[in-house]
């Protein structure tokens, strides 16, 4: 059995209930917890602040101690890179989970949370395209532009748009043969 130390986790606890309250996207906040819980030593940190959001905040879901190692991982692999970061506040938890949990390289990563933001993949489609390696197939230079004109739909890549009465869209505008916009 693992007997936890007692450590007085009372400045983690207002730094967790300051984040609460901030009201910030679910990504942001997981990546602040992340940062809060990966600040603390002790090896129970994670569950200890599981057992307080879920105390202190009954109705919001996501707190279990795994999903708070996850965000403690989060932080350690993005917290130093502004770029990666950005690339992953783009993109739902679920999809920076399917990234975090795969065994990829750092080039890998980054390519992932570029598709995945870019062609706002589902986290079934996001785990395929990880198994077949689609970063190998894929190529992520130019963001596809849809341009309409009065007779017809043309397709464009970024810097082509110079023709009159053109009206072009980036692809996450668009709506998906669903009815849902990309973002």
């Amino acid at each position: 059995m693992n007997i936890r130390k007692h450590v007085d986790d009372r400045a983690m606890y207002m730094e967790l209930d300051q984040l609460m309250a901030e009201n910030l996207p679910q990504v942001k906040l997981y990546f602040e917890i992340g940062r809060v819980v990966s600040a603390r030593e002790e090896k129970g940190a994670a569950v200890a602040a599981s057992e307080y959001l879920r105390a202190a905040y009954p109705d919001v879901p996501g707190f279990s101690p795994r999903n708070l190692r996850r965000m403690r991982e989060f932080y350690r692999i993005y917290g130093a890179d502004p770029e990666q970061t950005a690339m992953a506040m783009r993109i739902g938890w679920t999809q920076n989970v399917v990234i975090l949990e795969a065994e990829l390289t750092q080039e890998e990563r980054t390519w992932d949370l570029l598709a995945a933001g870019n062609f706002d993949w589902t986290k079934s489609e996001l785990t395929e395209k990880i198994k077949s390696s689609a970063h190998l197939e894929i190529t992520l230079d130019g963001v596809t532009m849809v341009c309409y004109t009065e007779q017809k739909e043309d397709i464009q890549e970024r810097g082509d748009q110079n023709d009159k009465d053109t009206f072009c869209v980036p692809r996450q505008h668009l709506q998906k043969p669903d009815g849902r916009v990309y973002h």
